[in-house]
């Protein structure tokens, strides 16, 4: 009982644990996916607002009327001076992001030209303030567009009413040559971003951020501030994002939180916002309480199951189990405790009586197989009545002697030393010398019929083999087949050569391979394997009917194993070749 409560115990708590592993992951998993799609979208509009000041300010650095204006330098009021600043307006006003470029500044070291929208017109020196500003050398000296001075206060406007831009400075050169004449001054308005954010959905709890370099920058929909927040990366998890946006773990002094981060268009600023920990803390309350109420209610079924595992299931199996050791120990005596009217009662009862037929069928097993074997051999002898046989054979050999009739006489001899082999005895392995006796006196009866035009060549390569041991009437059908199959279509001549020989085995003993081949017709390859099906017997003698090429195969693998047995080569017109493979076995002498 303590052992199944305990892995109840022990399952619930594996688990819970388990439970809230992936749910905190899937819950972690779908608020950074949900913040990041979001984060995206408004990434997405700020680069291409972003996009359009890129445009405008290639323009100035590369238009061919604003390189001319920087070279001639001409005076507020010329031809030249008026005809540059309509192409500048003109260029600003068709810009689809004109309304978050308040000031687009193109001045040479005298002059200058100003497009700008009304409440940021003024009439200071803005070429000497602009010259003045503390970031001006770094910026118009930097390899590409520089961010890194971040938000700043509009330094032209004066007054109450400040306006908070990114400033943008980039050199122009004169045409065809790279020397620089003059600078392009352009302010880029913070409504760019925070415009976007009154219809920007955050989910509570979560923040956003600008970053420029060193500056971090706290927006919502009416402000930008920009603040310190001391924080550490601990972890990068950005496996869990797109390839767009990067996934931190942040320690802060208000605790860790997830950051995800968007790239801008511009140099080293980003885009970022915490997931929101008060929804992820919620989620993880929901789900403990309802992993307690599972906890409590899996504890009490336990419980429960415990006290009737132990009544119903535990003590009856404890007498069975002690059954099933007397019985692998002898004991097949009936045991009535195990035995009850309910479903492991009716268990003992069938074990029970199982044990009392066990000894009967060890018993039978053996003398069944025996007689199965015997039986199968006494089928074939039960054809013919052997004696009857002997003594009309010996009649119609005597009636041919005495009329001079040697062929019938040759006949008759063979075919009764042939019915001789059949009736003998019960065994089923015969030494192969014997098992050659009874093909030779097969084929003369043959060879008779077929007024001797065929011939049989035996061969055996070492004397040992004719000891060895095989099947009975293993190779006469192998002979049978070859004439009526190979030699017969084929018409005139043939011949039938066997050839008895030592393999290399699979253990330290040699194997015995014996081949049969005609010199017949061959067989198609798509034929081939139909010798060893159950059919290939249908035109066969009555007498070897049972005894087939497929039979003779099925009891060479039974005998001697799944290895060995019958294996065919033919090539049409040319030959046919059955190989029989045995396993070497001595006559006990």
């Amino acid at each position: 009982m303590f052992t199944t409560l305990s892995s109840i115990l022990g399952m619930c708590l594996v688990i819970t644990a388990a439970s809230y592993f992936f749910f905190h992951r899937y819950m972690q998993s779908s608020l950074i996916s949900s913040t990041e799609s979001n984060l995206r979208m408004l990434g997405d509009s700020v680069n291409e607002n972003i996009q359009d000041v890129y445009r405008m300010a290639r323009f100035c650095q590369g238009s061919s009327d604003i390189a001319d204006y920087i070279k001639a330098s001409p005076e507020p009021g010329s031809v030249l001076s008026v005809a540059t600043y309509d192409r500048l307006y003109e260029e600003y006003q068709n810009n689809y992001s004109s309304s978050y470029m308040p000031r687009v500044i193109v001045a040479t070291d005298k002059h200058y030209l100003q497009a700008c929208q009304a409440s940021y017109s003024t009439s200071v020196d803005l070429i000497g303030m602009i010259k003045e500003l503390p970031y001006f050398d770094s910026m118009l000296s930097a390899d590409d567009y520089d961010f890194s001075q971040g938000v700043i206060a509009d330094p032209f406007l004066r007054g109450s009413n400040t306006k908070y831009v990114i400033p943008l400075i980039r050199p122009i050169s004169f045409q065809f040559r790279s020397n620089q004449a003059g600078f392009l001054f352009m302010e880029i308005s913070c409504d760019m971003i925070t415009s976007k954010l009154s219809t920007y959905y955050m989910e509570e709890g979560s923040e956003l951020y600008l970053v420029m370099g060193d500056h971090i920058y706290l927006l919502n929909s009416s402000s930008i501030t920009e603040i310190d927040p001391g924080y550490t990366i601990l972890e990068d998890i950005s496996e869990v994002s797109s390839e767009v946006t990067n996934v931190y773990r942040v320690g802060t002094s208000e605790g860790n939180r997830t950051v995800i981060v968007y790239p801008l268009l511009m140099n080293d600023c980003y885009l970022a916002q915490t997931v929101s920990p008060r929804e992820t803390d919620r989620q993880v309350v929901i789900f403990w309480l309802i992993m307690l109420a599972i906890l409590i209610g899996l504890i009490g079924i336990g419980l429960i199951m415990v006290k009737m595992m132990n009544d119903m299931i535990h003590k009856p199996l404890s007498r069975i189990r002690n059954k099933i050791d007397q019985i692998s120990e002898g004991d097949f005596s009936r045991d009535e405790s195990i035995e009850a009217e309910h479903e492991i009662g009716e268990i003992g009862k069938g074990i029970n009586d199982l044990s009392e037929s066990v000894s009967k069928l060890l018993d039978s097993r053996v003398e069944n197989e025996k007689q199965k074997r015997d039986l199968e051999y006494k089928m074939l002898q039960s054809q013919i009545n052997p004696h009857f046989l002997y003594n009309t054979l010996n009649s119609i050999k005597m009636m041919s002697l005495a009329q001079g009739a040697t062929g019938i006489t040759e006949m008759t001899t063979n075919l009764a030393s042939l019915l001789r082999s059949i009736s003998k005895g019960t065994s089923l392995l015969v030494p192969i010398s014997e098992e050659l006796s009874l093909v030779k006196n097969y084929f003369t009866i043959q060879n008779l019929r077929y007024g001797g035009m065929i011939r049989l060549n035996i061969k055996v390569d070492d004397e040992k083999i004719y000891d060895a041991q095989i099947l009975k009437f293993t190779l006469q059908p192998i002979v049978e087949n070859a004439i009526f199959h190979g030699l017969e279509p084929k018409g005139g001549n043939g011949s039938i050569d066997i050839h008895a020989y030592y393999v290399p085995g699979n253990d330290e003993s040699d194997d015995i391979c014996i081949d049969v081949t005609d010199d017949g017709v061959g067989i198609p390859k798509d034929q081939c394997m139909t010798l060893f099906n159950d059919r290939e017997g249908e035109n066969r003698s009555e007498f070897f009917k049972e005894i087939g090429i497929s039979n003779v195969n099925k009891r060479l693998k039974y005998e001697f194993g799944e290895q060995y047995g019958l294996f065919i080569e033919s090539e049409e017109g040319k030959y046919t070749r059955i190989s029989v493979l045995i396993s070497e076995r001595r006559t006990n002498v």
